[in-house]
């Protein structure tokens, strides 16, 4: 025996299930010597294995929340919640009014306003781009909390003032340095109408003076969305005849299932309903999928991770089986024999998850000192934003409910790793165990 023992524990049942000598005895097999089969170092690798797999699931894990939560944070802040269109062809300015204010009395829904969306090239500077330019109300572009609170140069105070190319646009810190534009600046916008001249039809265009740049973090806002004010993107793009566009801001942006029907109900005429999950589907798809297949890669992970802990208990019960037919005629049970080995591969579990647990969270709140310091070392960026979509370094969310998961999910796999090498371990019939000793 590696440990001294109170028979008496054993012979007069004063020894409870997990009691203080089941836990000495099964510490003490931990902590086994080389020349015993050099279990301590396996159980130190076991306890290595799960301790990276937990930490490695919590990091991957609060990395893809965080994102989720920015790009959908980013992309309502400055897109609508969801879309109404008139089915009719050719939509009245009166039949549009009398839409948006329906529309604005349906519980859940902040407020209506139209606008309009138009695909575009812009150019200045004498490089050409392509822009996405939207037309909305001043009022209504400063209830855009994430744009009117991201501006980075000029004001909106003035969008949408000004006379001929005077008026007043917004547009995206991306967008802008590639065209080389500050504040004051004009902008070509072109439309795709035409108008006749002598010559033949030539496409009309505008030019308009850059009032403001702002910095979402969404690359692709940065990069190609123009605001312009409603009216003057209406007459640019369609000649001044309404669209029949109206978008809706909600009270909660998660509500947009619910409210399909009510506000479907509310515009008493044939209409288009889109969402924000509609508009950047490829994008909710992508991340969900790839939030289950990595949930899932990670479980394997840890199962993997348990396998050395299968094996040093193996190891352990082989190399014990003596002591274990001590332990038997000294008066220790077979439960008692089972508990004492479920422990001592159980430790290793516990142990490791909790410092993966620790590891993993303190990762994920110093993430942004520890990009940069990796940045440093490597000199490679390590969150692109032209790849990744978004700007501000990598994200990270830690959901503790998911940190429970993975903490319940760790211990599960190692005391299922741990349970059949001690069941083994009770079976064992020490006068088979004592005979060839």
């Amino acid at each position: 025996m590696n440990a001294p023992v109170d028979i008496k524990a054993f012979k007069g049942g004063q020894n409870k299930p997990f009691g203080l000598v089941e836990r000495m005895i099964a510490m003490r097999y931990l902590r086994a010597k080389k020349t015993q089969g050099g279990v301590g170092l396996i159980a130190a690798i076991s306890f290595t294995c799960i301790m990276l797999a937990i930490a490695a699931m919590i990091i991957i894990m609060s990395i893809m929340n965080g994102f989720r939560e920015d790009m959908i944070r980013l992309t309502i802040g400055s897109e609508g919640h969801m879309y109404v269109a008139s089915s009719s062809p050719q939509p009245t300015p009166e039949s549009v009014d009398a839409l948006e204010k329906r529309l604005a009395t349906v519980d859940g829904v902040q407020k209506s306003f139209q606008f309009t969306q138009d695909y575009t090239g812009v150019q200045a500077n004498g490089q050409f781009a392509l822009a996405q330019v939207i037309g909305i109300s001043p009022q209504n572009l400063q209830s855009y909390e994430l744009i009117a609170d991201s501006v980075v140069g000029g004001s909106l105070e003035f969008f949408g003032q000004g006379r001929g190319n005077e008026n007043q646009i917004a547009i995206g810190i991306g967008l802008a340095n590639q065209l080389g534009l500050t504040v004051g600046d004009k902008l070509l916008v072109f439309s795709p109408r035409t108008r006749q001249t002598i010559s033949g039809p030539v496409p009309v265009k505008k030019a308009y003076t850059v009032g403001a740049v702002f910095q979402v973090g969404l690359y692709q806002t940065d990069l190609s969305y123009i605001y312009m004010e409603f009216n003057q993107a209406t007459q640019l793009f369609e000649g001044g005849r309404v669209s029949g566009e109206i978008q809706l801001r909600l009270d909660n942006p998660d509500d947009i299932d619910r409210l399909q029907r009510p506000v479907t109900e509310a515009a008493n005429e044939p209409v288009f309903i889109q969402t924000w999950k509609d508009r950047n589907a490829t994008t909710a798809t992508a991340l969900r999928t790839e939030q289950i297949a990595m949930r899932f890669i990670f479980m394997i992970v840890v199962i993997i991770a348990a396998f050395p802990v299968l094996a040093s208990m193996i190891m352990l019960v082989k190399n014990k089986s003596k002591d274990i037919a001590i332990l038997r005629t000294i008066g220790a049970t077979k439960g008692g024999i089972l508990r004492i080995f479920f422990m001592s591969g159980a430790m290793i579990g516990i142990l490791g998850t909790l410092v993966g647990l620790i590891f993993g969270i303190l990762f994920c709140l110093n993430i942004g000192a520890i990009q940069a310091a990796i940045e440093f070392v490597t000199g490679t960026e390590l969150f692109p934003a032209d790849v990744y979509q978004l700007s501000g370094g990598i994200p990270a969310k830690i959901v503790w409910s998911e940190v429970f998961g993975v903490a319940f999910w760790g211990f599960v796999i190692s005391a299922a790793a741990t349970f059949f090498p001690a069941w083994s371990a009770s079976k064992i019939d020490p006068v088979d165990a004592l005979r060839y000793e």
